[in-house]
Formats: C-alpha cells, sequence, structure tokens
C-alpha cells in the first residue's frame, strides 16, 4: 500500500516537473520568438542599414577639370582620362612571358623590368598609362594587371604660354599662374558613388542607390591668340640671345578693348614667370609720350614752340642733366622725338606739380593695372607733397617712378585709342554645360585725354620711328609705327648702376586705326644698351612675323601692289624671325618661279615646330587639332613655291 502510494506521488511530481519544464520553454521560446520578431519587425531597418553600411562604401569621384583655350578655341590646357597600372606577379600565370609583354608595351628600361620581376606577391606600380597602353596590356597580360583611373592635366601647345598658364597639383588643384587664379572655375564640384564590395574584393554600383555625379568645371577661353604668343616668345627668346640680356617681356595687346593678346616673359635661369610683366621697373624714356600728352591738354605748349637744348648739357642749381646726342634749339615735338632729357626737364617746369601727378596717375602709374595675377606690383608714383627739387625733371624722363611692363602697355593703349585708359583683360568668355556663363566687356576706366590730343602725340611717336629718330629701327616702309624708345639705369645700391639698364621699346600699329600695341623690354644687355638699337628690332621683327604668317590679318595694312617689292625685301632680312608676307587680299602672291621646294615630312613632330620649319621655309600654315602632326597636305616630297598654304592635321 505504502509502495503504490510512492509511485503514486512520483508519478504525480514527474507530472508536475514535465508541465513546469514545458512551461518554462514555452516561455523561453515565446520570448525567443517576440525577439526574433522585435529584430526583424520592430528594428529590421535599422540592422540592415548596420550592416549594409559595413559592407558598402562611398567612393570619391573627381570632377574633370575644365580646359583653357586660347581666343580662337585652340586647347591650351586639356584633361585627360588615363590610369594608374598595376602588377601583381601571384596572378601571373607565366611571370616571365608578362613581365616580357609590360616591358614592350611601355618600352620599360631593363632596370624597371628588373624591378617587377624582384618581388612575388602584393601589387607593383607600373607608372601611369593612356587608354591605347591600358588596352593592349589587358590584351597581353590579362588579368594580373589592374588599372585606376586617373584625370591627367595636359598641355597640347607644349611650352607654349607656360609660365602664363602655370601648373597643377598631383591632386589637380591649381598651383601656379592662370592654373592657381581660375582655379574655383576650372576645378567642378567632386561627386560619389556608393558601392559594394564581393567576397573577392570587387567594387560594384549598388542599383537604385542615391548618387552624386561629379560637375565638370568651366571651360575658360582666354584673350591670347596662340599665333601671336608663338611669335613672342621666339621673338623674345632670339633677342635674350644676340643682346646677352638677363630677361625681358614681349607683350601684345588690343588697345581698342584692352585684350591682351600675347604676354611672353623670361629670366636668366627660368623659363619665365607670371609676375615679370607685372614687377616694377623705371622706365625711363617711354614715360616721355605723358609729358608731351599733358603739355598738350593743359594747352601749355605746342608741338611747334622751341627749346633751348643746351648743346647737350644742362646744369641747374641741384644737378647736371645731359642728353646723348647735344642738341642747340629744337620744337617741343622734336624733344620726344630726339628723345632730349634737358628738353623734358624744361618742359616739366611748365606743368604744376599738382597735374603733373593727376596725369601720371590718370594713366594708370601707380595704380595696379587689375590683371588679377599673384604679385601684380601698384608700381610707384609719391605724391606731390613728398617730392624733392629735382623730382619734376626725374619724372619728365622716367625716373622717380616705377611702372610694370603691363601699366606701361596700357597706358600707351590710351594713346593709341583716342586717350581711354583700359582695364586689361586675359579671360574673354567662360562657358559652362554647353552654355556661355560670362563674356568679356570692354572695361573704360577713364578718359584722360581728347582724341586730338592722341593724335597729336600719335603724330610725334610716328616720327620718332621716321629716319631721324631713336625708333628707327623699329620702322617698315610699309607700314606706320608709332612708339617710344626708352634707356633707363638699373637702381643699384642707393644709387644707380653705371653699368646696368634697362631697355625698352613700346608702339602701336598702324598709326591711323591702331590694332596693336606692343612693347619689348630687356634687362641687362651685353655690348648696346639703347632701347632704339636693342628693343625696337624687336618690335619690327614681331610685326613683321604677324604680316608674314597670318592668313586673316589682324592688322589690316591696306597695303598696295607698289609697295609689295619693298615689302617682300624687309621680310627677308629679318635676323630674329623667318616669315613670309601674307598680309592682305589685294596683294598678288608671288609667282612660282620664285622658288621651288620639297616639302619634308612633318609627321610626328609638334604642332609648334613644323608650323616653324614651314615658315622658315616662306609658306603659310593651316592647323587642325593640336598635339603632334598626324597629317599634311600637300604629302611629303610635293614641290611647293613660297607663299603656298599647307594643311596640318
Amino acid at each position: 500500500m505504502a509502495k503504490k502510494k510512492a509511485r503514486k506521488i512520483t508519478k504525480k511530481t514527474h507530472g508536475r516537473r514535465t508541465q513546469l519544464f514545458a512551461a518554462v520553454l514555452a516561455v523561453l521560446a515565446t520570448g525567443f520568438v517576440s525577439r526574433a520578431a522585435q529584430l526583424q519587425i520592430v528594428q529590421g531597418s535599422r540592422w540592415q542599414k548596420q550592416v549594409l553600411t559595413q559592407t558598402t562604401e562611398t567612393i570619391p569621384l573627381p570632377a574633370e577639370r575644365g580646359a583653357i583655350y586660347d581666343r580662337n578655341g585652340k586647347a591650351l590646357a586639356l584633361s585627360r582620362q588615363e590610369y594608374r597600372a598595376f602588377f601583381a606577379p601571384a596572378q601571373s600565370k607565366d611571370i616571365r612571358r608578362d613581365i616580357q609583354a609590360i616591358s614592350a608595351t611601355l618600352e620599360l628600361s631593363r632596370s624597371q623590368s628588373r624591378r617587377l620581376a624582384s618581388r612575388s606577391t602584393g601589387w607593383i606600380s607600373i607608372g601611369q598609362v593612356g587608354m591605347g597602353e591600358r588596352d593592349a596590356l589587358r590584351r597581353n597580360v590579362g588579368p594580373a594587371v589592374e588599372f585606376e583611373p586617373v584625370l591627367t592635366r595636359v598641355y597640347p601647345e607644349g611650352d607654349l604660354a607656360r609660365s602664363l598658364l602655370g601648373a597643377v597639383t598631383a591632386e589637380g588643384q591649381g598651383r601656379s599662374g592662370l592654373e592657381m587664379v581660375l582655379d574655383t572655375l576650372l576645378s567642378g564640384t567632386p561627386g560619389e558613388l556608393v558601392g559594394r564590395r564581393d567576397a573577392v574584393g570587387e567594387l560594384y554600383p549598388i542599383p537604385r542607390s542615391p548618387d552624386n555625379p561629379a560637375t565638370r568645371g568651366r571651360d575658360v577661353y582666354l584673350t591670347i591668340d596662340a599665333d601671336l604668343q608663338a611669335i613672342a616668345e621666339a621673338a623674345l627668346r632670339t633677342a635674350l640671345e644676340q643682346t646677352g640680356s638677363s630677361g625681358g617681356d614681349v607683350l601684345m595687346a588690343d588697345p581698342r578693348t584692352g585684350e591682351l593678346l600675347a604676354v611672353a616673359s623670361r629670366r636668366e635661369g627660368s623659363e619665365g614667370s607670371v609676375p615679370a610683366f607685372t614687377s616694377p621697373y623705371e622706365p625711363g624714356s617711354t614715360v616721355k609720350p605723358f609729358l608731351l600728352a599733358t603739355l598738350l591738354e593743359e594747352d601749355l605748349a605746342r608741338l611747334d614752340d622751341l627749346v633751348y637744348a643746351e648743346n647737350g648739357e644742362y646744369r641747374t642749381a641741384h644737378r647736371v642733366i645731359t642728353d646723348v646726342h647735344p642738341y642747340g634749339t629744337i620744337t617741343v615735338g622734336e624733344v620726344i622725338q630726339y628723345s632730349s632729357n634737358i628738353g623734358s626737364a624744361k618742359l616739366s617746369d611748365r606743368i604744376e606739380h599738382g597735374v603733373q601727378y593727376r596725369y601720371l596717375r590718370d594713366f594708370g602709374f601707380g595704380t595696379p593695372a587689375g590683371i588679377d595675377l599673384p604679385g601684380e606690383s601698384s608700381g610707384l608714383l609719391r605724391r606731390p607733397d613728398r617730392w624733392s627739387a629735382l623730382s619734376p625733371a626725374s619724372l619728365a624722363i622716367g625716373y622717380e617712378l616705377m611702372t610694370t611692363s603691363l601699366q606701361l602697355v596700357m597706358a600707351y593703349a590710351a594713346l593709341a585709342n583716342g586717350g581711354t585708359l583700359l582695364e586689361p583683360a586675359l579671360v574673354r568668355k567662360v562657358d559652362a554645360g554647353g552654355g556661355t556663363a560670362w563674356r568679356f566687356e570692354r572695361r573704360p576706366i577713364r578718359r584722360v585725354i581728347g582724341a586730338e590730343t592722341a593724335r597729336e602725340v600719335s603724330n610725334v611717336l610716328q616720327a620718332v620711328v621716321g629716319e631721324d629718330g631713336t625708333g628707327a629701327e623699329a620702322s617698315l616702309a610699309t607700314l606706320e609705327i608709332a612708339g617710344k624708345t626708352g634707356t633707363a639705369r638699373i637702381a643699384s645700391g642707393g644709387g644707380y648702376s653705371e653699368r646696368r639698364y634697362a631697355s625698352s621699346f613700346v608702339g602701336y600699329t598702324p598709326v591711323d586705326d591702331p590694332r596693336l600695341v606692343i612693347m619689348a623690354k630687356l634687362e641687362d644687355p651685353k655690348g648696346s644698351v639703347y632701347g632704339g638699337l636693342t628693343a625696337a628690332p624687336v618690335m619690327r621683327t614681331v610685326v613683321q612675323a604677324i604680316l608674314a604668317t597670318r592668313g586673316r590679318g589682324l592688322i589690316e595694312t591696306g597695303v598696295g601692289r607698289q609697295n609689295r617689292d619693298r615689302l617682300e625685301w624687309e621680310t627677308r632680312e629679318t635676323s630674329a624671325l623667318p616669315y613670309r608676307f601674307a598680309a592682305t587680299t589685294d596683294v598678288p602672291q608671288p609667282r612660282t618661279a620664285e622658288r621651288n621646294e620639297r616639302l619634308p615630312n612633318l609627321r610626328g613632330l609638334e604642332t609648334r615646330v613644323a608650323a616653324a620649319r614651314l615658315h622658315e621655309m616662306g609658306l603659310r600654315v593651316e592647323l587642325t587639332g593640336t598635339g603632334r602632326v598626324t597629317g599634311q597636305e600637300p604629302a611629303a616630297g610635293t614641290r611647293v613655291v613660297r607663299g603656298a598654304t599647307i594643311l596640318l592635321r
């Protein structure tokens, strides 16, 4: 009985335990299910986002940098898609064969090939390649090479205007020159791409994921003319070699608009720098025309007034002023024509100090020209209350005054255009998204003198370039040129050097309707130091080269049939640049019997080099495209005559 009772109790206890265990399991299961439901339903989106965050990447997309073109659409700076290439020996099925294929495709040296064979693991950089080389490596090497796309800055015209254009950093940001000044326009806006990596690390875009595409930078069209820039650089390079000068500038501008058409600048030990033509110096006699303009505008003198030039030596209470050549009594116009320091000093006595200061200031001296280049100087023009007794005469002959080449060009542009000082321009237009976002408009600063005064000054400056003037070396029989020479001692050690000079010439042409202002400045020339003998010939050379090589004729000369032979002779005799006259449509082309030569093979040459070679032969050039020559018409070996046009592609 007792045993039965015990079994009954045990059985009952086991039942309760089973029920309790089942209840516990049910509670746990309910908890698990509830937690799972919470994770799946309530917190599912949050956990899903966290997982996606751990398995996805946001890849920055670099923005393509905008291009820089010259005024006619010739590319000066472009961004090109290239690739960083890497070799993985571990992925190669035949390392020796793959290394040979890489070396042959990229023309690697033996040491570079040995470096590829020195490692058996990891990725080895094999340099930056173009699209064609990338495709060849993919065909010949296969999966053992990988590529990372990069945007590279290229300059299709080589060194042309490079000191002006500047450079970019490895990251594609403007580092110097216009690349830096215009960086906010050119750089664009980077984008982003959301992707997910697979088991082997390959990244794939996630469909329908939000992305932020990169926005390309804006294209900038400069006022610079690439053809004129090439002429300016060649003329400056030749002048530096011939005169032994340590540096110099050649600038060209359109006096009607203020647009800079060419900016060439070189200094010893450097290919040139942008600040060079915006750095100050004492100009010397190139300032004398502004003394004349002040006198005429204020009715303080007439061109036929007489001035006694003291036969070359003028002693005042403060100093002795001398002229290179002694003159007696000369007219006011001849004071400028012969560049008489004595005559200029005497004429300055007619002008009140405040008036002399105001006109120099109004012509732009002592204030920045406004070109927005780093390091641009305002020059130096002291107020009259800081002048000494010597200052009026010193200013009249271009001392106690510091100016930049750019300021001087713009001041002469005011004389050329009838008396209005203009703000210079380097950017002609900015394009964005296929449309024009900004376009240059002429920016007058002030009217300085009247049109009649400007005309009288131009007549005198034309005489300067005449047979008896100091600028005779700039003259052309078939084209009227007005200008002024300058020779100034370079300041040194609190005084002026007896051996170092800055020689210059500034002029414009044609005189009746000026289209071009040209300045040539040479620093520290050896041998002759006078601007009339060193810098003035550069003006002549540049104008001749423009006439000879430009089919569309920037300068409308109106050269008639009767002047053709003279101009042919002049263009052959130039010492600095080879060229051939090709100015206006009313001039007959030379007969074919003049000269017959065979065309050389120009394929593979840079377009600038090929064009220069053709110009040496007296031929015109028409270019389509940039970079290296891939074709020419007529073909190599064809006989051509001087004056013929050769098409380069």
